[in-house]
């Protein structure tokens, strides 16, 4: 969470929150976005993520890339992909069912089974669950991090104003806290306009390798034509360089790039 990596990591489960609109449980919708990831002033990655539901199903790609020094230094160890697919629920709520992940310094593939009550991974080669391990009550009622995406796309009510559940890569267990922190004037690539500014924090609970620490974020998020909300901008603190900062290149809803 504190390293440019893990940032990359973290943008896949916060990449979108969406509000406004009364929750739609059925039908057709699409979103993609692209983000670029910047560190003391020079770009360190790329993040690219895929959302679409038919009926009362869903399915989500994303991807993360070093890119620039970054890369340079550290070639492709930090490259992952990622699927999910699932369930939407009579209320809205999107159900996980299968999730994987491939790539880092080792090429691991990570797949995890939710159910209802519990969540299974298995991964080769083998990885370790954390320190301490989630435990099987921490694992209910989860979703994995860029279903958390689609689930905050397809939500309704205040983006700012909710609590996230996540299981990050079959292995990490954190939330998201969100609540509301004004508003602002935005100027970008891919928004202009009024954004929404949430104030962001990250409780870490179970399954990291290293030591966590709670940790306060913020979102910008912009209005759709769609009724929806898409994050503008991402900023965290790191160990490191300081604040690190995603920001969005494109954003498209049902087809239409906002601007």
């Amino acid at each position: 969470m504190r390293r440019i990596a893990a940032i990359l990591a973290a943008a896949g489960a916060l990449a979108l929150l969406a509000g406004a609109a009364a929750a739609q449980t059925s039908g057709n919708r699409q979103f993609e976005a692209t983000y670029a990831v910047h560190a003391r002033g020079v770009q360190a990655g790329e993040f690219s993520y895929r959302f679409s539901q038919t009926g009362q199903s869903y399915q989500v790609s994303a991807s993360r890339r070093l890119t620039g020094l970054a890369r340079t230094l550290m070639g492709d160890r930090q490259d992952y992909t990622y699927s999910a697919r699932g369930a939407v629920a009579a209320n809205g709520a999107l159900q996980t069912t299968t999730y994987t992940h491939t790539g880092g310094r080792r090429g691991r593939v990570v797949n995890a089974a939710f159910s209802a009550d519990d969540v299974v991974t298995t991964a080769e080669p083998a990885m370790g669950m954390g320190n301490p391990p989630a435990t099987a009550a921490q694992r209910r009622g989860v979703v994995d991090q860029i279903t958390a995406i689609a689930s905050l796309i397809t939500a309704s009510g205040d983006p700012c104003a909710r609590t996230i559940r996540v299981y990050m890569d079959g292995r990490s267990r954190f939330d998201f806290v969100l609540t509301p922190n004004g508003r602002v004037n935005v100027n970008t690539a891919a928004y202009r306009g009024e954004a929404l500014r949430c104030r962001v924090e990250f409780r870490p609970i179970a399954g990291f390798s290293d030591p966590q620490e709670t940790e306060v974020l913020t979102f910008l998020f912009a209005p759709t034509p769609s009724g929806m909300y898409a994050p503008v901008r991402i900023e965290m603190p790191t160990d490191d360089v300081g604040v690190a900062r995603l920001e969005a290149r494109r954003l498209v809803v049902n087809g239409q790039a906002l601007r």
